[in-house]
């Protein structure tokens, strides 16, 4: 038998209580909506080991309202394109900011009117339990509530 016809074992329940592990170390690290999204059925395990973090209130978001994206700081930038920064590419940096960035990155790079409007396009490429906190604490970016 060589090393690749080796027996696999997964051991499941050792994953869930794992998982339960994480949750429950969690708690008074990340504000309870937080945790409360993270337990429900489907949340990724990667936004398990990287919780995220939410704003309080939407006017502490002071990133630039329009432009190429030029004045963002370095690490949120996207590729240059010989075209002006597209709407897309505008909600690709806001879904990176939301899922992957502290809530100093959040103030520094999104702005509460771009990330209203953006809103749609943003919420379509993160996770569920991220767009729903996102949603209960600003009902604004609530589209049943449009």
């Amino acid at each position: 038998m060589t090393q690749h016809d080796a027996e696999i074992h997964i051991d499941f329940d050792g994953a869930a209580a794992t998982r339960a592990e994480i949750l429950q170390a969690l708690r008074g690290q990340v504000d309870d909506d937080v945790l409360l999204a993270l337990q429900q059925p489907g949340t990724p395990d990667w936004l398990l080991a990287q919780p995220f973090q939410v704003i309080e209130r939407l006017e502490e978001l002071q990133g630039p309202d329009e432009g190429s994206g030029e004045s963002l700081p370095l690490r949120w930038r996207t590729p240059a394109r010989d075209d002006d920064k597209t709407h897309e590419d505008l909600a690709d940096v806001y879904r990176q900011v939301l899922m992957h960035g502290s809530t100093d990155d959040q103030r520094a790079v999104l702005a509460a009117g771009q990330l209203i409007a953006q809103w749609e396009a943003v919420r379509s490429g993160i996770p569920a339990p991220l767009a729903h906190v996102w949603q209960q604490r600003f009902p604004e970016l609530d589209p049943i509530r449009w």
